[in-house]
């Protein structure tokens, strides 16, 4: 999984022309979001190429959590894993809806 650690590095994310990325918003202090992160850690053990995953410590880099939002006009929530398809979003999971069979949905082609 890559990390989005600066504007430059969403940038960069977000430039992927073609095929699914995810911006995954964790906080370090939120013990949902640890349960959505060994779900995204589980999905992909078994589903490699299914795209490029991003993840995001919003509580170290709160700047890229706020441009992810304005950016791409999604509220913010955390735990958070926002499905692009060519650079538009795709589907938003929030919470506990961040589960093995969820993303499996949102990322087939």
């Amino acid at each position: 999984m890559n990390e989005l650690r600066s504007l430059a590095d969403l940038d960069r994310a977000l430039a992927t022309p073609n095929g699914k990325i995810v911006l995954y918003k964790h906080s370090t202090q939120c013990g949902i979001c640890d349960g959505a992160l060994e779900e995204i850690q589980e999905f992909l053990k078994s589903n490699d190429g299914a795209g490029a995953f991003y993840y995001l410590d919003l509580l170290a880099h709160r700047d890229v959590s706020n441009a992810i939002a304005q950016r791409l006009g999604v509220k913010h929530e955390s735990p958070q894993a926002i499905v692009l398809d060519g650079g538009k979003v795709a589907a938003v999971l929030n919470h506990r809806a961040i589960r093995v069979p969820a993303l499996e949905k949102a990322l087939k082609s």
